[in-house]
């Protein structure tokens, strides 16, 4: 009974230090001091190796090797100087500005974004012809053409730090830094709109921040737990092993990625099959175990239906259609299927926040279930008058933006209509599933549009635009939105106000797109640039003007068939709660090379949690889970140990992913 009482107090000291400090000043402080040597990790790592790329994960290493690290040094300062310790809640404010900056900097977003602003000058040559096709149109001040600057930007052996570079890209940086910091500004109002329905009411999983919250707690009960220091072995034992391997290859090998399935099937029409690698990352096994049972039997179970609409296809002839079995298209169906019918189920929040926003602004509320049930009274104290003002303020911005580039008005209203419900899309799978990895590069508003009426009646500013506007939204695997939910979801853990975390996570935008462009430019103006990725766009918007299309009508057709069949999963698990295919699932999948080297690891964590919860029980469950934990922590921490050895030294190291 006393030991009972003592930890009823302990948790109502913590819950009393959370609200008592929430999001601080020093908190903020110390993870934009972290935001630059964070982001020069991820620069360099991809300007130099493009291996192991941190943020091409849903749960980003680097990060949580910064959080063990600093959660290590505090408890340091805990034992000798209590009084500057760190709470919960200011670690976990430090990881979420840390996540958010990393995905500003990533491999899908401002990797892309800064070799965009030159590129379409510099590989300009006679034969693509991009100075006759467009060069009249991209907007001065979001590029750079002054050739005699960009020589040393492409070979290196330079410094940064001269005038002559700082006044050649100044301008960009600041329009760029502008546009992006709304673009995510509209998020987190969105976000700010949604997240008592999502975090609240419906009570999400958000598997992707289930460590940092468990490792962030003020009486270390994580690192004191032995299976967590069991599957920190595992893993770290085998990542350990085969970065010896590497250096000498006579010692042995943990052979965790040497098998590939598909080699197997050479018939028609089973060799349709293609890349399906066995491959065992620990770091994938542990996340899978987070979710809920039926969301990684969902993975595992679309990725093989995936692969069986290509063998059907093949026995059917159906490869007469160019791009059978369209997975980019119905890929687009499904993530709008997901985000319409997640805010179709809350329908009656949105109708509160409606009504919030036209009438008294702050409102104590009952919330309505979707079979008309009254559900328990939760006071809601959210000033929707004040961020719907601000969201109308962004939007405003982003038309104002893209219309002085010379995008037409019908093209900037629907671009964002869809970028912005794809954008829900990945959020809501991140906050439901939190997959390992996820990727959409075929499922993107350019792609939509482009599919749904052509390049034809589209004037040739607003493809420009568009093209430009590829450099932010090229694969989403490494999406900020997600990440500024999922910072809500943290707030509410640690009983902080929404209004620290804003601030907060728009500190983490400014000065993580700033540090992006310092780094990404003292990087290359160092070593030379690597400018592969900035040309995607540029190729694109070459054909769309070379040769214009019209709408693609298999495309779009599979559009739908992916947006129905989503639909048709949401109303089967609404109407029978044991069905066990969830959409997520169906969509998550459709990118079959990036989930492709994890699908494998999902299955694994799948069955192995289906046997501890049919013969353990829940409570097996629990013992079981900081072992699976120590196994995301021990190959981030080993396999991520050998990225920043290759980092500082130069030397070929093992490589954990990809």
């Amino acid at each position: 009974m006393t030991n009972t009482l003592s930890q009823n107090a302990t948790k109502d000291h913590e819950s009393h230090q959370s609200k008592q400090f929430g999001v601080t000043f020093r908190a903020i402080l110390i993870g934009i001091i972290l935001i630059p040597p964070n982001t020069y990790f991820i620069m360099a790592n991809h300007l130099r190796y493009w291996s192991t790329l941190p943020t091409t994960m849903s749960l980003i290493y680097n990060v949580v090797i910064t959080l063990t690290l600093l959660t290590g040094l505090n408890f340091l300062v805990k034992f000798f100087l209590p009084r500057f310790a760190l709470r919960q809640a200011e670690l976990l404010t430090i990881y979420v500005i840390l996540s958010l900056s990393s995905a500003i900097s990533g491999h899908d977003m401002m990797q892309t974004v800064i070799p965009t602003i030159p590129n379409g000058f510099w590989f300009a040559t006679p034969e693509n012809e991009w100075q006759q096709l467009f060069w009249r149109y991209l907007p001065g001040w979001m590029t750079l053409s002054d050739v005699s600057v960009l020589q040393d930007f492409y070979d290196g052996d330079t410094t940064f730090y001269t005038k002559r570079y700082l006044s050649a890209w100044w301008e960009p940086i600041l329009w760029w830094t502008l546009f992006l910091s709304v673009l995510i500004w509209v998020m987190i109002c969105i976000d700010l709109l949604l997240r008592k329905q999502w975090i609240e009411r419906e009570r999400l999983t958000y598997p992707i921040v289930r460590l940092p919250i468990e490792m962030t707690h003020s009486d270390g009960r994580l690192f004191k737990s032995k299976m967590l220091w069991v599957g920190f072995a595992i893993a770290g034992g085998i990542d350990l092993i085969n970065g010896i391997h590497a250096f000498f290859p006579v010692f042995p090998e943990i052979p965790v990625r040497e098998f590939n399935l598909g080699a197997y099937f050479t018939e028609k029409p089973w060799d349709a099959i293609g890349w399906t690698p066995i491959y065992i990352l620990s770091f994938g096994v542990g996340l899978a175990f987070l979710m809920p049972l039926e969301m990684s039997f969902s993975l595992w179970f679309f990725y093989l239906f995936w692969k069986g609409e290509r063998v059907l296809g093949r026995a059917m002839g159906l490869q007469i259609l160019p791009g059978f079995p369209y997975h980019g298209p119905q890929g687009v169906g499904a993530y709008l299927g997901i985000a319409c019918f997640a805010l179709y189920g809350g329908r009656q929040h949105i109708l509160h926040v409606i009504k919030n926003t036209i009438g008294t602004g702050r409102t104590q509320n009952k919330h309505i279930d979707s079979d008309g049930s009254v559900a328990p009274e939760m006071k809601d104290t959210t000033n929707y008058r004040w961020v719907f003002a601000r969201l109308v303020a962004g939007i405003l911005f982003l038309f104002i933006f893209s219309g002085y580039g010379g995008m037409a008005v019908w093209m900037i209203a629907l671009y964002f209509l869809i970028y912005y419900l794809l954008a829900l899309g990945i959020t809501r799978v991140r906050a439901e599933v939190g997959p390992p990895t996820h990727e959409m590069f075929v499922a993107n508003p350019r792609q939509f549009i482009l599919d749904a009426f052509g390049s034809r009646p589209i004037p040739p500013q607003s493809l420009t635009m568009m093209s430009l506007y590829y450099a932010f939204n090229r694969g989403y695997r490494a999406h900020p939105m997600p990440h500024t939910l999922e910072g809500f979801k943290i707030a509410e853990v640690g009983n902080m106000k929404a209004k620290g975390m804003v601030i907060a996570m728009m500190c983490a935008v400014f000065f993580g797109v700033l540090a992006a462009f310092w780094s990404y430019l003292v990087v290359s103006y160092d070593i030379g640039a690597n400018p592969g990725l900035g040309n995607g766009g540029y190729n694109r918007l070459r054909t769309w003007l070379y040769y214009p299309s019209e709408t693609n009508v298999p495309a779009v057709t599979f559009m739908g068939v992916g947006f129905l069949f989503t639909g048709l999963l949401w109303w089967l698990r609404s109407r029978f709660p044991m069905f066990p295919f969830h959409p997520t699932g169906y969509a998550v999948a459709s990118s079959m090379w990036t989930f492709g080297w994890l699908w494998f690891s999902v299955f694994i964590s799948w069955a192995a949690k289906n046997l501890i919860l049919r013969f353990g029980g829940i409570r097996l469950y629990h013992r079981v889970m900081p072992l699976f934990l120590g196994l995301i922590l021990g190959e981030f921490m080993v396999g991520g140990a050998w990225v920043i050895i290759r980092l500082i030294w130069g030397v070929s190291v093992y490589s954990f992913y990809r």
